[in-house]
């Protein structure tokens, strides 16, 4: 029998966390900016607004919390989760020993993988989140952090305590998901929150999920200039190393899009089923579509700090027809393909030149005449 919804509010107990669980992520964090993306931690606020959302993310001097150091909210989830499927107490004061999260989360067992724990409790404890969602009007009196009364210790292993709004969350199984465990071994911030996103919105829907680039760049909460946010996104969908999802980018009469669509189908549920608007808070509609080159997507190194100017750099992920392009397009495509051309020509020159001079014996005279 399921213990009732709101006995992890007793004060005096705590959860004692023992056996292996799946990882559940929580609706309300996924596809949001509630964690910086990069892997090194920035000390930059974030506030987010829409019509029904307000956000703001405040670190402190060690820097706001990763996506990465998320990973330890999505395993204490899924305790918690795993614990009332099988109609156990539950509360929001936790403790458990760090090589038990290791295992499950697949982290190595070693002082590195201490030092990443620490490091993320920290940040964990020290970032500052303040947001309407199920807050009321008085959100902004409602602030917590992601973890508070941290204590580590040899004997005891990690102590915390997880805020009442995340308990809430994840004590309402209508608003967890499953993680799939390829997601772990993602490297990158944007490919993590990617597949949080497209776990929230496309979930296994046969029809996917469309958004806009310029409203996924804002959704992010990415430091980076929209243009290499969209370089960035580019390299991802060449890759496909989103797990469980393919991506495309296309365009039709509105500006490029991002199409989400599993690889498996289901009938799970998942938020905003069958609409195809583009994205949560806007008002545009994706018609018919094609898709785009990627070689559209180009950064500059500007910015960089270096005092040598870098040339700009184009990802190039797309083979196509020339016949099937733009004019623009087929410009650019031919103006690659002469580049490369005589690039390739100069090498030749310079390997045949090199060739008759060892040829015709010309190093040998050379030495014979320095001798």
């Amino acid at each position: 029998m399921t213990p009732a919804p709101g006995n992890w509010r007793e004060p005096d107990r705590r959860f004692v966390i023992s056996g292996p669980a799946r990882p559940r992520d929580l609706r309300d964090l996924m596809g949001l900016p509630f964690f910086a993306l990069g892997r090194r931690p920035h000390g930059e606020a974030l506030n987010y607004r829409t019509r029904h959302i307000d956000i703001s993310v405040t670190p402190d001097a060690s820097g706001m919390a990763t996506i990465r150091d998320a990973d330890i909210l999505l395993w204490l989830g899924g305790q918690i989760v795993d614990a009332l499927n099988h109609g156990l107490w539950v509360s929001r004061h936790v403790r458990f020993t760090p090589w038990r999260l290791f295992a499950d989360l697949g982290w190595a067992d070693g002082a590195h993988q201490y030092r990443r724990l620490q490091g993320a409790l920290m940040r964990l404890s020290g970032t500052h989140v303040a947001t309407s969602l199920r807050n009321g009007p008085d959100w902004q009196e409602r602030a917590f952090t992601w973890v508070s009364d941290l204590r580590i210790s040899h004997e005891h292993g990690v102590a915390l305590t997880l805020p009442a709004w995340f308990m809430e969350g994840v004590c309402d199984l209508s608003r967890v998901l499953s993680v799939d465990p390829a997601y772990f071994r993602l490297d990158g911030g944007l490919e993590r929150w990617l597949y949080r996103l497209a776990r929230r919105h496309a979930g296994r829907q046969t029809s996917g999920w469309t958004f806009g680039l310029a409203d996924l760049h804002v959704r992010s909460g990415s430091l980076s200039p929209r243009r290499r946010f969209a370089a960035g996104i580019a390299m991802i969908v060449r890759r496909q190393s989103v797990p469980g999802y393919t991506l495309r980018i296309i365009s039709g009469r509105k500006p490029p899009v991002l199409r989400i669509t599993p690889t498996v189908s289901s009938t799970g549920s998942v938020d905003n089923r069958g609409s195809h608007t583009v994205a949560s808070g806007t008002h545009d509609t994706v018609g018919p579509v094609t898709e785009i080159p990627l070689v559209e997507f180009k950064i500059s190194a500007q910015g960089t700090g270096s005092k040598h100017k870098i040339a700009s750099v184009t990802y190039i992920t797309n083979i196509y027809t020339l016949s099937t392009c733009t004019p623009r397009t087929c410009m650019r495509a031919r103006l690659y393909i002469m580049d490369t051309y005589a690039i390739l020509r100069r090498t030749a020159t310079t390997l045949q030149q090199a060739c008759d001079v060892v040829r015709h014996g010309a190093v040998e005279k050379a030495l014979g005449r320095a001798a």
